[in-house]
């Protein structure tokens, strides 16, 4: 008698790891993704819905040894900017962003019955980089902690 495998058993992309006994294995795909991604240029992988593309980033990057994450376009298309999308999969929420400091100067001067002050407040504000550069520069420095 045939027992039936649950979807998820069989059609998983989404989950983190790459379901082994369900891999179809592409040589040529895996090889030129592999290729494409050492080149310093971008990589589109598209294709029908279902059919593994998920699985053969995830397989190639794994074999490869990559440190990636995955910002999903379909969100950014939403949201209206793929540079938000990014730079939320990158920074984890909660993430601190020094804005500027304040500085607080004074002093006091006593002459025996007279007494005066001076006080001095500064405020200042910190060059912030471009949002999405300020996201990969966490991200390199995330992967560099990784392989040390």
């Amino acid at each position: 008698m045939y027992n039936r495998k649950a979807v998820n058993e069989v059609f998983t992309p989404r989950k983190s790891d790459v379901n082994a006994e369900m891999y179809v294995e592409r040589p040529v795909h895996e090889k030129s993704l592999s290729r494409a991604l050492k080149r310093d240029s971008h990589t589109l992988i598209f294709g029908e819905s279902g059919n593994g593309k998920s699985w053969l980033y995830k397989k190639v990057l794994e074999v490869e040894n990559f440190n990636y994450v995955i910002a999903n376009c379909a969100n950014a298309s939403r949201n209206g900017s793929i540079t938000k999308e990014i730079c939320k999969a990158i920074v984890s929420p909660g993430t601190i962003n020094k804005l500027g400091y304040s500085e607080e100067k004074a002093a006091e001067v006593n002459a025996y019955v007279a007494k005066g002050g001076l006080k001095h407040t500064s405020n200042y504000e910190i060059e912030d980089d471009e949002p999405l550069l300020k996201a990969f520069k966490i991200f390199n420095e995330s992967d560099s902690s990784k392989n040390k």
